[in-house]
């Protein structure tokens, strides 16, 4: 019995920070900076064209390929995903923090698995970043320095290196519906690039989404 009551108390502490892993967010001393470009290390460069070798996992599908990120004027954002055989997957783009399906590859052509990618898509390349006005700069005990944002029941949570500077490197990227964490994503910086080289983004819930980028060119226009 003392075994069982033991176990049953191991899983209860194990589902409790499970479903409370927004706790660590709690108690946030913040400050409200607004629409602010540079408050945030942009991931999509105004000058160059990023190119990344990507696997996506989603429901039963696994994708390999290339995804190409081009901003193609001061508000527009395309995304282009392309097998290793050059078969192009998607295209969309990305305005004005909309994100629209301009192509999908007829077996993908999933309303469900759109928005999955479309959402995912936003939050991993900030698309829907710099259109926000709610924007807080905050820290406690856990972050020297996070930024937070919210949106009706949706929360994004920002966290990284300053680097001697206002403008932050991300490392980490949570989001939540409510106190449920929708996704994770976690990035490397490189400083010698200045660009983030790598990319990974994990969706919770009911469908399970994993997508691994790691940056391979970057060329002029």
């Amino acid at each position: 019995m003392a075994r069982l009551l033991k176990l049953y108390l191991s899983l209860s502490s194990i589902l409790l920070l499970t479903g409370c892993s927004i706790s660590k967010y709690n108690h946030l001393t913040c400050e409200k900076v607004g629409i602010h470009v540079q408050a945030i290390k942009p991931v999509v460069s105004s000058t160059t064209v990023s190119k990344y070798n990507t696997s996506i996992d989603i429901l039963k599908n696994h994708l390999t390929g290339i995804l190409v990120v081009k901003q193609t004027d001061s508000i527009t954002t395309r995304l282009v995903f392309v097998t290793e055989l050059g078969m192009k997957m998607f295209d969309f783009e990305a305005k004005r923090g909309e994100m629209n399906a301009v192509y999908v590859f007829e077996p993908l052509n999933k309303p469900k698995l759109i928005e999955v990618l479309k959402r995912n898509f936003s939050n991993m390349f900030l698309l829907n970043r710099n259109y926000s006005t709610s924007l807080y700069s905050c820290s406690n005990k856990h972050f020297s320095k996070i930024m937070y944002d919210k949106r009706g029941k949706e929360k994004w949570y920002y966290s990284g290196m300053n680097t001697g500077s206002t403008v932050l490197n991300l490392s980490l990227q949570e989001t939540f519906l409510k106190r449920k964490r929708a996704s994770k994503i976690e990035y490397t910086y490189n400083s010698d690039t200045q660009s983030y080289s790598q990319i990974k983004c994990k969706q919770y819930g009911l469908i399970k989404f994993y997508f691994e980028l790691t940056e391979i060119q970057k060329a002029n226009d």
